[in-house]
């Protein structure tokens, strides 16, 4: 990478703080003996890369948010898996990927409109959050990734768990111009970067505050979120004014009232006439089976 590209360009130059998430492992072998100089650190070994397809391509509940972070979704998908990997088989490889892949997100960033200034700072804000993610697994902590670490590369700094947040506070006395930088910064909290607050007393309270505060300054300039998973759940609603719209229910009331006692009142007509019918021919009948008996009375 030439020159122009390995200057910080992120305003703040602070010495390496030690102490914070992030920080530089020292190697076996202890302290040098006094008076010897320090044997050199064996240099980095590049091993064959990571296939693709091993890396994945974008985070898809990410895109759409903005462009700086639709630009960073592989690099954000590949910092959530790395902290809970338990081993890599090609440690050398990752690095040599994760290269790759952060110079294809300046060329995204850029082709997609993002200022130059925001692209550096995001770009220092990622290599800072997945050299934390490799660096604190075990297979990690023994790799030689310490000696070349992706802030190194890029911005030509060892640890940058101080700095992160003191970025986002520099970008949060201007919101309207570094929003995008703002929500990526928000979604590398979300997934659990800590930096600096892992080692201090009550990091977590710490952290939870800065992402509140993170989240009410998007909420204002990006407006109020759909809180439903998908604001189409519920279909197409229907949009034609009934009948019911324009009548009130007392007169729907009124009229359902009036036909059900004309359905009495039919029903008892009908049932009275046919009663008398059946009660004419049970007259009949009967005087039929029962003849009359004579009067013999005026016989006698």
């Amino acid at each position: 990478m030439s020159a122009p590209d390995n200057a910080d360009k992120t305003v703040f130059r602070q010495p390496i703080n030690r102490g914070d998430g992030t920080v530089v492992r020292p190697m076996p072998g202890g302290r040098a003996v006094a008076g010897q100089p320090a044997p050199a650190a064996p240099a980095y070994q590049p091993q064959a890369a990571v296939p693709r397809e091993n890396i994945p391509r974008d985070l898809s509940a990410l895109n759409g948010l903005n462009p700086l972070v639709n630009a960073a979704s592989t690099l954000l998908a590949v910092f959530s898996k790395t902290r809970d990997a338990l081993n890599h088989p090609n440690v050398g490889g990752l690095h040599q990927q994760l290269d790759r892949e952060i110079k294809n997100f300046e060329i995204k960033a850029r082709s997609e409109g993002v200022k130059e200034d925001n692209v550096v700072v995001a770009r220092y804000l990622i290599c800072t959050i997945l050299d934390e993610a490799v660096l604190n697994t075990p297979w990690g902590a023994e790799s030689a990734w310490n000696q070349r670490t992706l802030l190194s590369v890029f911005h030509n700094e060892t640890a940058g768990g101080e700095k992160f947040f003191a970025i986002i506070d520099r970008l949060r006395s201007n919101p309207a111009e570094n929003i995008d930088v703002l929500e990526l910064a928000y979604i590398c909290l979300s997934l659990g970067y800590e930096g600096k607050f892992r080692v201090v007393s009550r990091g977590r309270e710490h952290l939870e505050q800065l992402r509140d505060d993170l989240f009410h300054i998007i909420r204002t300039y990006r407006g109020e979120y759909e809180r439903a998973l998908s604001p189409r759940w519920q279909g197409i609603g229907n949009t034609r004014r009934t009948l019911a719209n324009y009548i009130p229910m007392w007169v729907v009331a009124s009229i359902v009232a009036g036909m059900l006692a004309l359905t009495y009142t039919g029903f008892r007509y009908w049932l009275d006439q046919s009663s008398a019918v059946v009660s004419q021919e049970f007259v009949d009948v009967q005087s039929q089976l029962i003849p009359e008996k004579k009067d013999t009375s005026l016989s006698k």
